[in-house]
């Protein structure tokens, strides 16, 4: 699949406006080591990338972390895995 790169900063700043508006609303308290945590999404194994990142996000939500953002990891144009970025 050919995309430009233009289609690809669009889609990115879309994402990241999405994914910061709920912050900017947030209180500001300080975040701190123990409040932010990061997870890796691997998209091999057998089963599809959007299904285990709607997964980690269910188990993050119910352990009472909040989605702050995602990024797409990919080489040579394949994508691997994701970057999941949560606060509490």
């Amino acid at each position: 699949m050919k995309t430009s790169f233009k289609q690809v900063l669009a889609t990115a700043m879309v994402a990241i406006a999405m994914a910061s508006a709920p912050a900017v609303a947030a209180d500001k308290k300080k975040e701190t080591a123990d409040s932010v945590v990061t997870v890796y999404v691997s998209a091999h194994g057998g089963s599809s990338m959007a299904k285990k990142v709607n997964e980690s996000h269910a188990e993050m939500e119910a352990a009472g972390w909040r989605f702050v953002g995602l990024d797409i990891h990919s080489e040579n144009g394949d994508t691997e895995g994701a970057w999941i970025t949560y606060t509490k």
